[in-house]
């Protein structure tokens, strides 16, 4: 009776769907801060390339190989937090709002796991790319990269494991906020530490260039989750004093680890889905592997809507399955939101592509390249926004081991393959690598969809 109770009162406390354009508004005004909030992050990145490119074509490319390692890396552990999300979102659904601290210390707790193999991955940056035949000149620089890099993951990883715990409430302005102020940063340190500068006073700062770089990003996620920390003062504190056997509690550590670490096998396998066409890039020059990243950072920069619009289908689904509701108008909304998004992405990409291209480098050969990869971008945008709020839909609904074998099928059978006969075999070069991925996209979006219309019709069930 008691139980029956809390439901009925966290049913009051979570609207039931409405219709899809309903649902498309509640969606929208969960989603537009986190939206804000990682094209924030995605400006961090298109800041380094901005600044690295500008020092020319052996900096960039060494920023590129490292980023390819390093946050390769690291998004695995970024997955395995999001992929814990709904049982912050489910609990909080059900008016659990008692079990929250401890969730968060057990959180804390996870990320501290996690960082161990994280970091490790890091400091082998340089035999890695030496071993996948990158170009041994860009080799030092981006090790060196990697390695400043890997002082941030503990941080970086705390700030998204807060970051998740206030999504899955639908508090989602907080990151938005701590983002804009780190974007600020980081232009600043960008500045400072890859070209170096002259400071009042007669203080010479040298020209750090990629070490630069990382260490400036590093800086950002310390300054970020402290920032992100202090503005959840009272709940921290109430967390940080959940006694040490409740945090390491081993039935909730394997909780999250059976939800979180299919998500960032989802997620790692995606991103090194991308990473692979960069390494084959990679092989065909240090032109080629520049102008991959170029073009991968203009298309992260329209991605980040749909993903956005994830996380808001993956909180309000958590929270609609915590209050026993059905969410299948839900999913609906997310996906037509998403899919019409990209297609003015790509109408986007398609007319002005070449024109942003300028803003990045003037290198001839980086953009002869980088040319024909945009419009191959602008055709799988579609596929790539239904795939990203599809994944928010099913994270929400805690599945998450069906999607990461759909990333398996699609980007590793299909995807990867495809590129590499089509680019380095046939001879298209990075445009055929790029075609790869493009099948790929279509494929797991395609898989994602059929997968919600699965789950949508099962009965709802907290994970």
């Amino acid at each position: 009776m008691a139980k029956r109770a809390e439901l009925t009162q966290a049913q009051a406390s979570v609207p039931p769907v409405g219709g899809v354009v309903t649902e498309g508004r509640r969606l929208w005004a969960l989603a537009w801060p986190i939206v804000l909030g990682q094209v924030g992050l995605v400006a961090m990145g298109l800041v380094d390339v901005l600044v690295c490119g500008w020092q020319g074509e052996q900096t960039l490319a060494a920023v590129g190989a490292g980023r390819i390692w390093a946050f390769g890396v690291l998004l695995f552990g970024f997955g395995a937090l999001r992929g814990i999300e709904p049982i912050f979102a489910q609990a909080w659904g059900a008016g659990e709002r008692d079990r929250m601290a401890e969730s968060l210390a057990q959180t804390a707790a996870f990320v501290a796991v996690l960082s161990v193999p994280v970091v490790a991955l890091h400091l082998v940056c340089g035999p890695a790319l030496t071993l996948l035949g990158q170009p041994a000149e860009v080799i030092p620089e981006a090790a060196s990269y990697s390695v400043s890099r890997a002082v941030g993951v503990p941080f970086a990883l705390a700030y998204t494991g807060l970051a998740a715990w206030l999504q899955g409430q639908g508090r989602v302005r907080a990151p938005m906020v701590v983002v804009g102020v780190g974007n600020v940063v980081n232009l600043g340190l960008d500045l400072l530490l890859v070209g170096g500068a002259e400071l009042p006073g007669g203080v010479s700062v040298p020209a750090y260039g990629a070490v630069g770089c990382g260490w400036a990003s590093t800086l950002v996620e310390v300054l970020g989750v402290l920032l992100l920390a202090s503005l959840c003062g009272p709940e921290v504190r109430s967390a940080v004093k959940v006694p040490l056997k409740r945090m390491f509690d081993r039935q909730a550590l394997a909780r999250m680890a059976r939800l979180g670490l299919p998500v960032g096998a989802q997620t790692g396998l995606e991103v090194w889905a991308f990473n692979a066409a960069g390494l084959l890039v990679g092989t065909l020059g240090a032109a080629s592997l520049a102008a991959h990243v170029v073009a991968m950072q203009i298309i992260s920069l329209t991605f980040m809507l749909p993903f956005g619009v994830g996380g808001a289908a993956s909180a309000r689904v958590g929270n609609l399955v915590g209050a026993g509701h059905r969410w299948g108008a839900t999913a609906t909304a997310a996906v037509f939101i998403g899919a019409g998004w990209m297609v003015l992405s790509a109408a986007a990409l398609l007319v002005s592509g070449k024109y942003v291209l300028g803003a990045f480098t003037d290198e001839v050969a980086v953009l002869a390249v980088a040319t024909t990869l945009l419009p191959v971008a602008a055709l799988f945008q579609v596929a790539d926004g239904v795939q990203a709020v599809a994944f928010g839909v099913l994270r929400g609904a805690g599945d998450t081991r069906v999607p990461a074998f759909a990333n398996v099928v699609a980007y590793w059978l299909v995807g990867v393959p495809c590129g590499w006969y089509w680019g380095l075999v046939r001879g298209g070069g990075a445009e055929g690598v790029w075609q790869g991925l493009a099948l790929g996209l279509v494929v797991v979006s395609v898989l994602m969809v059929l997968r919600i219309r699965m789950v949508a019709a099962r009965p709802v069930a907290r994970v």
